[in-house]
């Protein structure tokens, strides 16, 4: 198994597993983007007592407090050329969740959902991460929900995008 394919495991089995074990694969000093927060200004963590309370849904296992349970499958990850010759990883996931009473406000109502992401993580020398970026699609699972989100394929030969266009 590849450096970075033994990275992307551990940061998901910890993610998933034991909150403190996750952010002790973080530096001090970090910065994590989730571009599944409402905003940059509160999305984006700094310390990790700024990015401990992000994280640690992710480890619940209480099935009944709503919060759900999550799995993160790592089922691809890159190395990268990184800043000042440290490497960086670009993990791609599938993620499932279970027993969550909302997803982004909308209620559930009680199915599991699942869709992919991807997180990019530079390392320092030591191999822990300086700087996370994630984006979750979170299309699939409002749809999962019942929200009517149009996906157009517009690669389709013929489509025609005027018919997205109310009348």
């Amino acid at each position: 198994m590849s450096t970075h394919e033994e990275h992307a495991r551990r940061w998901a089995a910890a993610l998933t597993s034991d909150t403190e074990a996750a952010l002790a694969l973080y530096t001090d000093d970090l910065v994590y983007d989730d571009h599944a927060d409402r905003d940059h200004v509160v999305s984006t963590a700094i310390t990790k007592d700024e990015l401990a309370p992000r994280l640690a849904p992710f480890a619940n296992t209480d099935a009944a407090n709503g919060i759900g349970a999550h799995r993160f499958e790592v089922f691809e990850s890159f190395a990268l050329a990184g800043d000042g010759g440290n490497p960086a990883v670009v993990i791609r996931w599938n993620w499932t969740g279970t027993g969550l009473r909302t997803y982004r406000g909308v209620p559930t109502g009680g199915r599991t959902l699942t869709t992919q992401g991807i997180t990019w993580h530079q390392l320092d020398a030591a191999g822990r991460i300086t700087r996370e970026t994630t984006y979750w699609n979170d299309t699939p699972i409002l749809q999962q929900l019942g929200l009517p989100i149009m996906t157009p394929e517009y690669w389709v030969e013929g489509f025609d995008p005027s018919t997205l266009a109310g009348s």
